[in-house]
């Protein structure tokens, strides 16, 4: 199965749709209630009241701790993200013939979750989420956790109300080797990476308007020497101004500023600079939009051996809708077109279109569907790595991506300490360079004990 869809009649498609769901907001009135400040003592308290509820199952003096353990198995039948094919590949000594083949496996995957919260005081609190994990590969050990896994999501966090102002201190990381998340990605079935995002954030709410003010610094460290030349640090400032004309509607403009740069002379060191302006806006009581739009820069230093000098000059879009239909039904559904750095080259340019589902049909039963579908264009480099040999490419020859799938996840309340769950995801991906094709599909089945 192929589908082709240009990045302008993508664009040009939802470009339409949010224009019909934009004419379906309710329009402003000026007697709307004054909504809630979202940094004073009233926001500080409704997050402590919220805190409060939270199933902690520990206390250490102030100190509250939930603890959590799962045990799960999965059976992948394309951990490599490979096609069974053979073609010949250029390379710095002449074409050379290259086979590719999936590999399958039954993978174990140990699991610990620990989330603490400590009220420092009566309005400021920190709070750390920690997942910490293991993967053992029955039948190719090699592919083991080299030491351990930390989940996404993982995170150091502490908030601080002074007046006007909420101040956020946080460091997010996370360790992983899925290699199915980057969609640049083919014929590789380690691709372990620490990422870790520190920083600062402040809102100063005017009641009137929002002001929000961030800085932050992002480290990624390879795990496997095959990915080296891409470990690499950015420097981060982003910022927002939004109006407030009513209790359910927020305009505004938006920016940001990246300093991205090599430990190698690979890739080439960048600077991104985009603005734009955003609309979020409650259209009903179960129906809430979110829209974004701008232009985005990014130059590079054009140093690196990658051999790619494209510079990017494009707008970016995205919106999001979710919807609550009724205690059975809620959904989301998010389009847009972006720009991301490149694996084997500058950029890559991506159009998605993404739909979630949470269906509560049976009691202490959660069913969740997702779909998604991705057409990219890389921008082309002379180099792509292939089971850990750079075979040398055609100057520019730039890479066309289709990729679409989705997962289907059921969990299961079996006893007040005991969550199971069962997900099954299906993911293909089309390329137009050879040996870059693949199907994956994986099922798992895991059991959560919660302490």
């Amino acid at each position: 199965m192929s589908l082709h869809a240009t990045p302008h009649s993508f664009a040009l498609s939802a470009g339409k749709i949010c224009l019909a769901l934009l004419c379906l907001a309710p329009i402003a009135r000026a007697q709307d209630a004054i909504r809630p400040s979202l940094a004073g003592e009233s926001a500080a308290e409704a997050r402590r009241q919220s805190i409060d509820k939270i199933p902690y199952n520990l206390e250490l003096g102030p100190i509250k701790f939930r603890f959590s353990a799962t045990m799960g198995v999965e059976y992948n039948d394309n951990i490599n993200l490979a096609e069974d094919a053979s073609a010949f590949l250029p390379s710095p000594t002449g074409p050379v013939l290259v086979t590719t083949q999936k590999q399958s496996d039954l993978i174990l995957r140990p699991q610990i979750n620990v989330n603490a919260l400590w009220p420092v005081t009566q309005l400021n609190t920190l709070k750390l989420d920690l997942g910490i994990g293991y993967a053992f590969y029955l039948d190719h050990s090699s592919y083991d956790t080299n030491s351990i896994l930390i989940n996404p999501g993982s995170q150091l966090s502490f908030d601080i109300f002074v007046g006007d102002f909420r101040i956020n201190l946080h460091d997010r990381f996370s360790l992983e080797q899925d290699p199915v998340a980057e969609l640049a990605l083919s014929n590789v079935a380690d691709y372990g990476r620490f990422q870790n995002t520190a920083g600062i954030s402040a809102l100063w709410d005017l009641n009137q308007a929002v002001a929000t003010l961030g800085y932050d610094h992002y480290n990624f460290i390879s795990t496997t020497s095959e990915f080296d030349y891409l470990n690499r640090n950015a420097e981060m400032v982003t910022g927002s101004l939004a109006f407030t004309p009513n209790s359910v509607m927020a305009i505004g403009i938006e920016g940001s500023f990246v300093h991205t740069y090599y430990d190698q002379n690979v890739l080439n060191d960048s600077d991104t600079y985009s603005g734009g302006g955003f609309l979020e806006t409650q259209i009903t009581s179960y129906l809430k939009l979110r829209v974004a739009a701008g232009y985005q820069v990014i130059n590079f230093d054009n140093t690196g051996l990658v051999n790619d000098s494209h510079d990017l000059n494009d707008y970016y879009a995205n919106a999001l809708l979710t919807h609550r239909v009724n205690s059975v039904l809620s959904h989301s559904l998010a389009v847009g077109h972006e720009t991301q750095l490149g694996i084997n080259s500058n950029f890559i340019k991506l159009n998605y279109i993404r739909h979630t589902a949470n269906w509560n049909i049976f009691y202490h039963t959660l069913l969740s569907t997702e779909l998604f579908y991705e057409d990219a264009d890389d921008s082309g480099g002379s180099f792509v790595p292939l089971n850990g040999v750079p075979f040398a490419f055609n100057p520019f020859v730039a890479e066309h991506i289709h990729r679409y799938g989705g997962a289907l996840t059921l969990g299961y309340q079996l006893t007040q300490h005991v969550t199971l769950g069962l997900r099954y995801q299906y993911t293909q991906k089309d390329s137009d360079q050879p040996l870059r094709d693949y199907q994956q599909n994986r099922i798992a089945l895991d059991g959560t004990y919660s302490f």
